[in-house]
């Protein structure tokens, strides 16, 4: 499947913020997109000011249409433990033509893939951006290691290890 369009949860927004890949990721070929009730609910660290940056930037933030939000509480019950958020990122991602959801989301990305969602997470984005050259591969290795720091951020560590270790050896030419 191509990929035109990535519905980004909060956590993948507030961990690429965190990092430093949120406005990096965004000149990327893709459309990116976030439903509007993450924006009004989960996301409070972003203040107006970012988020008129963001949408300078290209993010798209979605207002849902009935028939969306519908499917969002029919997935919500039916997949008891995600949250009305996380099924709004679902029911968004399952209903656009050509998109995959970002999530780190371990729960979501399981339920994603049940019903048929492509699901990817933090780190195929910085993939991403490397493959486009959008970073350095000092800088992006900067990045990943700050994610890595943070006790807040959980992304596989070996994972992580791998990719910082490749793209300083990169950096220096190697």
């Amino acid at each position: 499947m191509v990929i035109d369009v990535i519905v980004n949860d909060s956590s993948c927004l507030i961990d690429l913020r965190k990092g430093g890949l949120l406005t990096t990721a965004l000149l990327l070929p893709f459309r990116f997109v976030v439903a509007l009730p993450l924006v009004t609910a989960e996301l409070n660290d972003f203040d107006e000011a970012d988020w008129n940056d963001l949408r300078g930037r290209g993010l798209q933030i979605i207002d849902l249409k009935a028939a969306q939000v519908q499917r969002a509480f029919a997935l919500k019950s039916e997949f008891a433990g995600l949250s009305v958020y996380d099924c709004f990122s679902l029911a968004l991602a399952e209903t656009t033509p050509s998109a995959m959801l970002l999530t780190g989301d371990q729960q979501l990305r399981k339920r994603a893939a049940s019903v048929g969602v492509m699901v990817h997470g933090v780190l195929w984005l910085s993939d991403q951006i490397e493959k486009a050259r959008a970073m350095t591969f000092a800088e992006l290795a900067d990045a990943l290691a700050r994610l890595d720091a943070d006790p807040l951020v959980f992304l596989p560590a070996g994972e992580v290890a791998q990719r910082i270790t490749r793209l300083r050896n990169k950096a220096r030419g190697r």
